[in-house]
């Protein structure tokens, strides 16, 4: 299963211009989240995920972590930790920032 932003809104062309995340599988996307902890302390932070939106072009990135960061929260610590949110997360992120999820590359 690989997964590709296409968000609505972006220009192709632009995405991923000097990284190699356009198309990656789940648990590619779940190892990614491991650099987008820039501070190595096992959470993600809304100034983190908002870097991560940044890096992978997508638009109204203040609002997408901040909605993000409150959906898959479940302990409501204000930072994704666990397994379970990261999970949410790569869940969250498929349905909700156009990026697309498929079989194969």
């Amino acid at each position: 299963m690989t997964i590709e932003c296409s968000d609505p809104g972006h220009h192709p062309h632009r995405l991923f211009h000097h990284n190699h995340f356009k198309r990656m599988t789940r648990e590619e996307f779940d190892k990614w989240l491991d650099d987008v902890d820039s501070n190595k302390d096992g959470m993600i932070s809304q100034k983190e995920l908002y870097a991560a939106l940044k890096v992978l072009g997508l638009h109204m990135k203040t609002l997408k972590s901040w909605i993000a960061i409150k959906a898959v929260d479940r302990n409501r610590n204000k930072v994704i930790d666990g397994s379970v949110e990261r999970k949410l997360l790569v869940d969250y992120a498929a349905k909700h920032w156009g990026i697309i999820v498929c079989d194969n590359f």
